[in-house]
């Protein structure tokens, strides 16, 4: 017997679930670009809390959140909301205070505002390196398993994908608090 999720991504269409596969694929690509870049510049830093700021908000901007990432999104577009499966078994369309998407976003983007606006604190260079390497191996994990995926298993990579990208983020004190209360609401993102 199929699960809930399982059956509303039983409808979404093979074009608009490659789509969601292309689009992700291809930001990922951009992903460990960035993850090139900054770990080239990580033996100059040592230590230096705006890296580890920058660090944290790219792996939180390159998520797969967006819509044209969504094969829900993709399937129902604008004007078939009402009909998406992801809303219906997901707390609501996802401009919705009740939909698991946005109070995953909701608390994505409060991490980020207080990491872009907290006090500077250093971050130990094994820590910076540990999670770029960490960003760097589930990002080319994502992009290895996009293929063979259907529409459940997209959704359930990318809950994957997020929730260790999340769990790799160099942050500390109080900014670990907000970054756990984005895990708890990543769980529920499929």
């Amino acid at each position: 017997m199929k699960s809930s999720c399982e059956e509303a991504a039983s409808g979404i269409s093979q074009r608009s679930l490659s789509r969601a596969k292309d689009a992700t694929r291809i930001r990922a690509e951009g992903f460990l670009d960035i993850l090139t870049a900054m770990e080239g510049r990580l033996q100059a830093v040592n230590r230096d809390h705006r890296f580890a700021k920058a660090l944290a908000l790219y792996e939180l901007a390159y998520l797969p959140l967006r819509p044209e990432m969504c094969p829900f999104c993709l399937e129902y577009a604008d004007d078939r909301c009402e009909e998406c499966g992801y809303a219906k078994t997901h707390g609501g369309i996802c401009d919705r205070e009740s939909s698991r998407f946005v109070q995953l976003t909701d608390a994505i983007n409060e991490l980020a505002i207080s990491i872009k606006f907290s006090a500077a604190e250093d971050i130990d260079i094994d820590v910076l390196e540990s999670s770029i390497d960490s960003a760097r191996t589930s990002t080319l994990a994502l992009i290895s398993k996009l293929e063979g995926l259907d529409s459940s298993g997209f959704m359930q990579t990318k809950s994957w994908y997020i929730k260790t990208i999340l769990s790799a983020i160099p942050v500390k004190g109080s900014l670990e608090q907000l970054r756990e209360e984005c895990l708890k609401r990543a769980e529920r993102y499929w």
